[in-house]
């Protein structure tokens, strides 16, 4: 497994103590574009569960009802509801869904409900929540996060480049390996301090497809998506990393010359890049001699 796939098999992990009822909620955090939604969903139909999907808008009113009529051994799934997480009214609904004395009684008093509709009922299935980011200084939801098992999936650019190389192996459409493989090379060369993300790469490789056909250097047009792109946090724009990564290649090979274990673990504390990165820097180095 790429470090990535490690990652998201942890989640997967998590997602099915929520779909076994070994826990009440699970909320994931993490940027776009890492899998966070494929895995809940592909590990959910795995687990024979169809989730009750809520995306986008929600209101604490629907809300409710989505909660009373799947209250009986169902997953209710909040996908891409980011803006929800800042509304008191909502994050109440949650916290008694998730937690009680007892049973979980949820309850919505108001004129608004719908005849029909009580204003209260115990609820006993389960909830699968996601966020890009973690709502900061907000108590009511650390109050809901109590209540739920938390997991954060994130990446670095470099376990994304890695992803990227096992997807290049398999070619995309006519287009060869080694083709799929010289994107995925400019894309780690020009990615500089940028946050990277897998939905950069097939939309990468349709550019190359377009300009093979068009006749225009596809380079332009990937480069102009990396430009769009937002910097890492905390991360300074380095000078020169493939010099970098060399300096502290040779440096491996002089401390530990019989050893390549240790080699690997000193470049990967110096660089901070992955395993795969390591043999493929060392690779080009002992040909380029």
């Amino acid at each position: 497994m790429t470090g990535l796939e490690e990652k998201q098999e942890l989640l997967a992990h998590h997602v099915r103590l929520v779909a076994r009822g070994k826990s009440f909620g699970l909320f994931v955090a993490g940027p776009g574009g890492l899998g966070k939604s494929k895995t809940i969903a592909e590990t959910l139909a795995a687990e024979g569960i169809t989730p009750v999907l809520l995306n986008s808008h929600v209101t604490p009113l629907s809300l409710y009802q989505t909660l009373f009529f799947n209250r009986k051994d169902s997953i209710i799934w909040l996908d891409d509801c980011d803006s929800i997480y800042a509304n008191m009214m909502i994050l109440g609904l949650l916290r008694s869904a998730l937690w009680g004395q007892g049973e979980r009684i949820v309850t919505y008093t108001s004129t608004q409900l719908p005849e029909g509709l009580p204003r209260s009922f115990p609820f006993d299935s389960r909830i699968v929540f996601c966020a890009n980011k973690l709502p900061k200084k907000n108590e009511a939801f650390k109050a809901v996060l109590s209540r739920v098992d938390c997991f954060t999936l994130d990446s670095t650019n470099d376990e994304l480049i890695e992803q990227m190389r096992l997807l290049a192996n398999r070619g995309m459409n006519k287009l060869t390996p080694a083709q799929c493989h010289e994107v995925v090379d400019f894309i780690e060369q020009n990615a500089g301090p940028r946050r990277l993300s897998m939905r950069l790469y097939e939309p990468s490789l349709r550019k190359l497809e377009y300009a093979m056909t068009a006749g225009i250097d596809w380079r332009d047009l990937v480069k102009s998506q990396l430009e769009q792109l937002g910097q890492q946090d905390n991360i300074p724009k380095p000078v020169n990393t493939q010099e970098h990564d060399l300096t502290c290649l040779r440096e491996a090979l002089k401390q530990f010359p019989e050893s390549v274990k240790d080699q690997e673990r000193f470049w990967h504390k110096a660089t901070g890049k992955s395993r795969a990165s390591f043999f493929r820097v060392k690779k080009a180095f002992e040909k380029g001699k």
